[in-house]
């Protein structure tokens, strides 16, 4: 009664501590930390190598396998930890070897009893069978990691004198374990796929080159968040317009995923059909807006809209709920246009509203998303008051300027995906 109630306890931390997050070789190393000391004396959690490098799963058991060391837990002092791989060390075993074994027949494998007898037949192939017994090992299980019937990786856990040796029970333990691991890993492997695949859409949507026309000097930068979660549609583009006159340009979809990049590169895709037509500001955000309302699944998106003629020094901003772009002049004085704000696209029946400003020779024009000014914990106001401070020097490159307002306002992990354009009109 009493194993019973501990093995219980134990699966119900399994399903707490082990895979808190989305991260691969985190999840992995949760494992092992919960399984030492209370099941094992030492774990190694190993995912099939093509898995960790981005394949899908299932791969590269043909022959043997590949493994990749994520997660390493031998109990503190024992003589396992100097022969256990580190990780991120990538293992390749035989067909004929335990581990391929396990990964074959999807079934937890037990070792009973290893002693020098039992590793003889192995010592001609390897090494490691005799170092474990050296090191007080008598007795292993290999479970097998299988999600959504995939075969992920196998976990391994060894147990050293004066332990006594796995029972029946423990492998059944360990099984359900590596079970509840193996789902943790492959929605860990799910996530970090989409990241990277909203990720790719995201860049291939955006425009590789940008040549803005004579009189405007360009420079821009996109990060994507660091959460697959945030990954959304932030998009720029600068575009030529007739009579010599530009279309700066950024949005910002908003949902995230893979669904926010495709909409996003949809509306991408519709500017640069519309700004040929010589529409105006407003009527090109109304069919934007006819674009949006034409999906499958209604989404918003906020846009912003900037017509520059670097001969007049005339600009023409239109918003449509997205922040407001800042203008630094050649003196040093900077301000965000307090222009109306809009709404997003996509909320339909209310105008929206042009505004003109001067834009003296020599200024910048600084066009952002939401991640560059909002972040967890921090005042709005305050945050836009580091911008403008940033920006207090319109004379440097713009490169440097970019990298210096990316460097200074976005954290190491942004929580938002960012896109960044600054113009410099004229001079």
């Amino acid at each position: 009664a009493e194993a019973g109630r501990r093995r219980l306890a134990l699966l119900s931390e399994a399903s707490m501590r082990v895979g808190s997050s989305l991260d691969l070789e985190r999840t992995a190393q949760e494992l092992a930390d919960l399984a030492v000391p209370r099941l094992a004396d030492a774990v190694t959690v190993d995912v099939l190598d093509a898995l960790a490098r981005g394949d899908e799963p299932g791969m590269g058991l043909t022959g043997g396998a590949a493994l990749r060391r994520l997660g390493r837990a031998p109990l503190s002092g024992s003589r396992v930890t100097d022969i256990l791989a580190p990780l991120g060390r990538t293992l390749t075993f035989p067909a004929t070897a335990p581990y391929t074994q396990a990964l074959a027949a999807r079934q937890p494998f037990l070792i009973a009893r290893l002693d020098e007898q039992a590793v003889a037949p192995a010592a001609r192939h390897t090494a490691k069978p005799a170092q474990l017994v050296t090191a007080g090992v008598h007795s292993f299980v290999m479970a097998p990691l299988v999600a959504r019937e995939s075969v992920l990786g196998v976990a391994t856990f060894y147990r050293t004198r004066p332990v006594g040796p796995f029972t029946s029970e423990d492998v059944t333990l360990a099984g359900e374990l590596a079970a509840r691991a193996a789902l943790s890993i492959d929605n860990a492997r799910l996530y970090h796929r989409e990241h990277e695949t909203a990720v790719i859409l995201q860049r291939s949507m955006l425009p590789q080159h940008i040549t803005p026309p004579p009189g405007i000097e360009v420079s821009h930068r996109y990060l994507p968040a660091s959460d697959v979660n945030e990954v959304g549609g932030d998009w720029y583009d600068v575009l030529a317009l007739s009579g010599g006159k530009a279309a700066l340009l950024i949005g910002d979809v908003m949902g995230h995923g893979i669904a926010a990049a495709a909409v996003m590169g949809r509306l991408s895709a519709s500017v640069r059909s519309l700004s040929r037509l010589d529409l105006s500001p407003v009527r090109l955000l109304h069919q934007l807006e006819a674009a949006l309302a034409d999906l499958a699944e209604p989404m918003l998106a906020t846009f912003l809209y900037v017509v520059c003629d670097p001969a007049t020094g005339r600009c023409t901003v239109t918003r449509a709920g997205h922040p407001p772009p800042a203008l630094a002049l050649p003196d040093g004085t900077v301000r965000l246009l307090d222009t109306p704000p809009g709404v997003p696209l996509g909320v339909g029946g209310i105008a929206f509203t042009p505004t003109e400003v001067e834009v003296p020779p020599g200024s910048l024009l600084v066009l952002y998303t939401d991640g560059l000014i909002e972040a967890r914990g921090s005042d709005l106001d305050e945050r836009l008051g580091e911008l403008t401070q940033l920006l207090a020097d319109p004379q440097r490159q713009l490169d440097h300027l970019c990298d210096s307002l990316i460097t200074h306002l976005v954290p190491a992990a942004a929580d938002d995906d960012i896109a960044l354009m600054v113009a410099r009109v004229g001079g």
